[in-house]
């Protein structure tokens, strides 16, 4: 079955549906995997234009990750195609914890959120965050957007 279920990232989700009364042996049981999912605005591929990356906002994109801002950066000028925003269509970035082992054993009763998003990292979810960061490095939309849909860096 495929819901909708409102949270800040895919981890978030096994706590969401145990407040909503979803005992935890039925979410191990039954949950394979949960997606999150935001939508960025796309630079305008008529009038975008070249910049260099600010370091300052690429760090707090991509924090606490030390990823190099390599990458085609462009920013929004505006023209009559896009009507003067700079900005052109959307594109997705994705967020997809596959339920592992590992994060299967972390889900009780008592457990924490931020374990359960520990253990997805560890076990190979990408972030929302870093999946922004991957189209602002092709090109296709700046870190001011992506800063925009995505929740609050945490600490890993």
């Amino acid at each position: 079955m495929l819901s909708t279920l409102h949270t800040n990232d895919a981890p978030a989700a096994i706590p969401r549906l145990r407040e909503i009364g979803i005992p935890a042996y039925l979410i191990n049981a039954t949950v394979l995997g949960v997606m999150a999912q935001r939508l960025v605005r796309t630079l305008c591929p008529h009038c975008k234009a070249p910049t260099e990356i600010n370091e300052s906002a690429w760090n707090a994109l991509t924090r606490p990750y030390k990823i190099r801002g390599q990458g085609h950066f462009f920013k929004a000028l505006g023209c009559a195609k896009c009507r003067d925003t700079g900005f052109l269509g959307r594109v997705g970035i994705y967020e997809i914890m596959e339920m592992t082992p590992r994060l299967r054993s972390e889900i009780r009763p008592d457990s924490d959120g931020e374990e359960i998003r520990k253990h997805a990292v560890k076990d190979g979810m990408t972030q929302l965050r870093i999946a922004g960061a991957r189209q602002v490095a092709l090109g296709l939309t700046t870190v001011e957007e992506v800063l925009k849909v995505v929740p609050p860096d945490n600490e890993l």
